[in-house]
C-alpha cells in the first residue's frame, strides 16, 4: 500500500447491477492486517430518462447484389412531378428526351416494375410519363434481370430493369387528378391538361389506370406518330411488323415542350396483374389512342448537280389525325415448381388519316390525302422447365399477322392535269410470320454459362399495288405501276454461346449456323436463292476493377433482302417522288468491330465512356436518282460493293463535390460512306461526316437559387461532287428556384441557331413554372407558361450529297395553364 493511503486513507467503493453503489471510507487508523466488512445494498430507484433520437442522412444509393438503390428524397429538388423527371437525375441513368428509353450504365432497360412486377412490358414510358413521384420511396436498376423467375441464376442476361419500390401507405389505393386551364394569346381556343390515374394493390391484383387528355403538345402515350423516333417495342418486333411503302409525314420536334406538336390528344390505357392462384396470374393491358395533329411546314431544298443548280419549294398544310385500339393478354401458370407455361396475346388495329394541303414551285395547289390501316395480331406459347439448379430448357412457339392498307389520293394528276383530276395510289401488304424454338441454357460448377438453341423461322410478305388517274369514271392505269409480289423467306438455325469466366476475362464466343431459303415470285417469274451461313461473333469483357473494363465486340452477320427494295415498278410516295427498285435475291454482308473503355462509380458520381466502331459492308443497295425542279424518281439497285463505316462515341459525368455541380460531355462522331447514281451519272462516291457534341452542368447548392445549362454543337457534312454542310447550336438555360417552404419555380430559356450560315435567324423560348405544395397536404397548385416569347415558327437546317435544306413548322402559340392537382 503507497504511502499516501497510510496517511489519508481510501475509499472503498462497491456497485451490483441493479443496486445503488456504497462507498466508505477507510481512516489510517482503522488500518488492521485483517479487516472485515458488511455491506447491505439498497435496490437502484427507477427513473424514466428522456428519449433521445440520433438522425443521420440516408445514404443517396446503396448497393445490394446486382441492384443498385437510390433513395428519392437524396435526389429530389422540388421540381420534380413524375417518376421520369427524376430518373432524369440519378446517376448511371439516361432518359432519351425524344422516345423517353431508359439506359443504365449505356444498357437499354427491359422494362419497369411496380414492387416487382412487370405491368407495363416494353411500353413502360406509360409508368414513368404518369407516375407521381410522391408515391415511390426508392427506385432500383437490377443487372442480370431474368423476366423468368425459373432462369434467374441460370441465363447469362445481360438485361437490366427498374423497379420502383412504393412508399408504405401508398399500397392499397392512390389516385392522382390534374387539372389544367389556361389562355393562348393568339386565339380563342383553351389551353387544356387533364389527367387522372390510380394505382391499387393487394394480394390478389396489382392495377395502373391511366386517363389523359390535352392540347398542348403534349404526348403522355407510348406511341410515336408525330416524328420518326421507333419506340423500343417496335424495335424489339421490327420482323413481325410491315414497313409502310408510303413513310407517313413527320415533324422536328423543338424544345422539350415539343413546341411542333399542335395537338388534340385522348389517351387511356389500364395495366392490370390478377392473381387467379398461387399458380396462376393474368396480366391485361388495353390501350386506346385518338389524337389530331396540325401544322403548317415550309420544306425548301436549294439543289446542285454536277454544273446545274436549282430549288423546290413546298408549302404544305397538313391534318393528320391517328387512331389506334389495342388489347394485350398474357397467362402464366407454374405448372410445377419446377416448370412454367405462358401465353401471350396481342391485337391492334391502327388508323391514320393525313390530309394536306400543297403549294409547290410548280404553281400548282395539291390536295392530298394518306389513309393507313393496320390491324396486328401476335400469339406466343412458351414453356419453361427448370431441370436443376444449373440446367433449363424452354420451348417457343409464335404466329403473327400484319395487315397493311395504304390509299394516297392526289388532286389534281401530278402526271396530266389537263386530262385527269386525280392520282389513286393503293398499296395492300401482309405479313406472317411463324416461328419454333427450342432452347437449352445452364451454367457449369465454375458458373460458366452456355445456351444453344434449334429453331425454325417462316417469313411470307405479299405485296399488291397499282397506280391509276382518274378523271370521273374514266380510269387510266399509270403504266409500270402495278405490283404483285409473293416473298418468303425461311431459314432452319442453330445457336449457340458459351460465357467464361477467367480472372478478370469474360469471354464470350456466339456461332449462328443458318440455311437460309428465300423465294420471290413477281411478273409470273420465279427467283430462288439459298445459302448456308456460319456467323459467328466474340465479346471480351476486362475488368480492371470493380467500377471500370475494357470491352472488345466483334460480329459477322448477313441481312436478307427487306420488302421495300423488292417491288419492281413504281409507287407514288407524295406529290414529287415515284420510287421502283431492280430488285435482286441478296446477301448484306456485315463485318463490324468494336473497342470501348467504361467506367462507372456510382458512389463517387463518376462516369466515363470511350467507344470506337468500325463496320463494312460487303455488298448494298444504291439509288439512282433522277430530280428536277418538280419531281423526282428513285430506283434502288444492288451492286456487290463494299463500304465502310466509323463512328466515335466519348461520354463523361463527375459530381464535383467541393463545388456541388455535376459536369456532364457527350460527344459522338460519325463517318457514313455510300455511292449513287445521280441524273445518269456515273456512280458517285459519297462521305457524310456527322457530330454531336454537348456540355452539361448542373448545381446543388444549398441555396435558393440553382442552374441547369446545356449545351449542343452540332456539325453535318456530306462530300460528293460538291460539298454541303451544316453548323448548328442550341443553349438550354434552366434556373431553379426555392425561395421558402412549400414554393418551387423554374425558368427554362432556350436558344437556337439552326445554322451559322444563317446567323440572324436564330430563335429564343422561354417558359416557367411556378409550384405550390403545402406541408401535409394532399393537393398541389402550379401556374405555367409556355413559348411566352411568342415564337411563330421554327427552321431546321440539313444537309444531304446534293442539296442544302430547311424545314420550317408552325408553334404552339404562347400559352399560360394552371394547373391543381389532388392526390390520395
Amino acid at each position: 500500500m503507497k504511502k499516501t493511503y497510510y496517511e489519508k486513507g481510501f475509499f472503498l467503493d462497491v456497485t451490483a447491477t441493479g443496486y445503488n453503489s456504497h462507498i466508505e471510507l477507510v481512516k489510517p487508523s482503522e488500518l488492521k492486517k485483517t479487516m472485515n466488512f458488511n455491506f447491505i445494498l439498497k435496490k437502484e430507484k427507477i427513473e424514466i430518462l428522456e428519449e433521445i433520437i440520433i438522425k443521420g442522412n440516408k445514404r443517396p444509393l446503396s448497393i445490394k447484389k446486382d441492384t443498385v438503390v437510390y433513395n428519392v428524397e437524396s435526389f429530389k429538388d422540388g421540381t420534380e412531378k413524375k417518376v421520369e423527371d427524376l430518373l432524369k437525375k440519378l446517376p448511371g441513368i439516361r432518359v432519351n428526351e425524344d422516345t423517353g428509353i431508359i439506359k443504365y450504365k449505356g444498357i437499354t432497360i427491359e422494362t419497369v416494375t411496380i414492387e416487382g412486377d412487370d405491368l407495363f412490358d416494353y411500353n413502360y414510358t406509360i409508368g414513368t410519363k404518369n407516375i407521381n413521384i410522391d408515391l415511390v420511396k426508392e427506385i432500383e436498376a437490377i443487372e442480370n434481370y431474368s423476366e423468368n423467375k425459373l432462369l434467374k441464376g441460370i441465363e447469362k442476361s445481360n438485361k437490366v430493369a427498374i423497379n420502383l419500390k412504393l412508399k408504405n401507405n401508398k399500397t392499397d389505393l392512390s389516385l392522382s387528378t390534374d387539372i389544367g386551364i389556361g389562355n393562348y394569346s393568339d386565339s380563342d381556343n383553351v389551353p387544356i391538361d387533364l389527367s387522372i390515374n390510380s394505382l391499387a394493390i393487394n394480394k390478389i391484383q396489382k392495377s395502373f389506370i391511366v386517363s389523359t387528355y390535352n392540347n398542348v403538345g403534349k404526348n403522355t402515350s407510348p406511341f410515336n406518330y408525330l416524328d420518326s423516333q421507333i419506340s423500343l417495342e417496335k424495335i424489339k418486333e421490327e420482323k413481325f411488323l410491315i414497313e409502310k411503302i408510303i413513310p407517313e409525314l413527320y415533324l422536328p420536334k423543338v424544345t422539350i415542350n415539343n413546341l411542333s406538336n399542335i395537338n388534340n390528344q385522348i389517351f387511356g390505357n389500364l395495366n392490370s396483374i390478377l392473381n387467379i392462384s398461387d399458380k396462376t396470374k393474368v396480366k391485361l393491358n388495353f390501350y386506346y389512342l385518338s389524337d389530331n395533329n396540325k401544322n403548317n411546314q415550309i420544306s425548301e431544298s436549294r439543289i446542285t448537280i454536277n454544273n446545274s443548280a436549282f430549288s423546290t419549294l413546298d408549302d404544305i398544310h397538313v391534318e393528320k389525325k391517328p387512331l389506334q385500339y389495342r388489347g394485350d393478354f398474357e397467362l402464366t401458370f407454374n405448372t410445377s415448381k419446377s416448370s412454367l407455361l405462358e401465353y401471350k396475346m396481342s391485337i391492334r388495329d391502327e388508323y391514320i388519316n393525313t390530309e394536306t394541303t400543297i403549294f409547290s414551285n410548280q404553281n400548282n395547289d395539291f390536295l392530298s390525302s394518306l389513309q393507313s390501316n393496320s390491324t396486328f395480331l401476335k400469339q406466343e406459347l412458351l414453356y419453361t422447365k427448370k431441370k436443376s439448379d444449373r440446367k433449363a430448357i424452354q420451348l417457343e412457339a409464335i404466329v403473327a399477322t400484319n395487315n397493311l392498307n395504304q390509299t394516297f389520293v392526289i388532286k389534281p394528276s401530278i402526271f396530266d392535269n389537263t386530262k385527269f383530276n386525280q392520282d389513286i395510289q393503293d398499296n395492300n401488304s401482309k405479313k406472317l410470320n411463324s416461328s419454333f424454338k427450342a432452347l437449352f441454357l445452364g451454367r457449369t460448377i465454375k458458373n460458366n454459362k452456355y445456351r444453344f438453341s434449334l429453331g425454325y423461322n417462316y417469313n411470307k410478305d405479299l405485296f399488291y399495288s397499282d397506280l391509276s388517274s382518274i378523271q370521273k369514271t374514266q380510269v387510266l392505269l399509270v403504266p409500270n405501276s402495278k405490283n404483285a409480289l409473293d416473298y418468303i423467306n425461311s431459314e432452319i438455325y442453330n445457336k449457340g454461346s458459351y460465357n467464361w469466366s477467367i480472372g478478370k476475362f469474360t469471354i464470350s464466343p456466339k456461332y449462328s449456323l443458318r440455311y437460309l431459303n428465300l423465294k420471290l415470285k413477281q411478273d409470273n417469274i420465279h427467283n430462288t436463292s439459298n445459302f448456308l451461313l456460319f456467323e459467328p461473333s466474340l465479346n471480351i469483357i476486362y475488368e480492371i476493377d470493380r467500377t471500370s473494363s475494357f470491352g472488345f465486340v466483334s460480329n459477322f452477320y448477313n441481312i436478307s433482302t427487306p420488302l421495300r427494295f423488292l417491288y419492281s415498278n413504281q409507287v407514288l410516295i407524295d406529290n414529287r417522288v415515284l420510287r421502283s427498285n431492280k430488285p435482286k435475291l441478296s446477301l448484306q454482308k456485315i463485318k463490324s468491330f468494336s473497342l470501348s473503355f467504361s467506367k462507372n462509380d456510382l458512389f463517387n458520381q463518376f462516369e466515363m465512356y470511350l467507344g470506337a466502331n468500325y463496320s463494312i459492308n460487303n455488298g448494298n443497295f444504291f439509288s439512282n436518282l433522277f430530280i428536277n425542279e418538280n419531281s423526282s424518281r428513285v430506283s434502288i439497285f444492288f451492286l456487290p460493293e463494299s463500304v465502310g463505316d466509323i463512328a466515335f462515341n466519348f461520354s463523361l459525368s463527375k459530381l464535383i463535390y467541393p463545388l456541388k455541380t455535376t459536369f456532364r460531355i457527350n460527344s459522338n462522331y460519325s463517318i457514313v460512306n455510300f455511292k449513287n447514281v445521280v441524273n445518269n451519272s456515273e456512280l458517285r462516291n459519297n462521305k457524310s461526316n456527322f457530330s454531336v457534341n454537348s456540355i452539361f452542368l448542373k448545381t446543388s447548392f444549398n441555396l435558393p437559387v440553382n442552374i441547369e445549362n446545356k449545351t449542343t454543337y452540332t456539325f453535318q457534312e456530306t462530300k460528293s461532287i460538291n460539298t454541303f454542310s451544316n453548323k448548328s447550336i442550341e443553349n438550354n438555360l434552366k434556373l431553379i428556384l426555392k425561395p421558402f417552404k412549400g414554393f418551387s419555380a423554374s425558368i427554362t430559356h432556350n436558344y437556337i441557331i439552326p445554322s451559322f450560315k444563317n446567323s440572324s435567324n436564330n430563335y429564343s423560348f422561354l417558359s416557367s413554372k411556378i409550384r405550390y405544395t403545402p406541408k401535409k397536404k394532399s393537393w398541389q397548385l402550379e401556374l405555367s407558361g409556355v413559348n411566352l416569347l411568342n415564337e411563330k415558327s421554327f427552321s431546321k437546317e440539313s444537309a444531304t450529297d446534293i442539296s442544302n435544306n430547311s424545314l420550317s413548322v408552325d408553334l404552339i402559340e404562347r400559352y399560360i395553364l394552371l394547373n391543381f392537382s389532388y392526390s390520395f
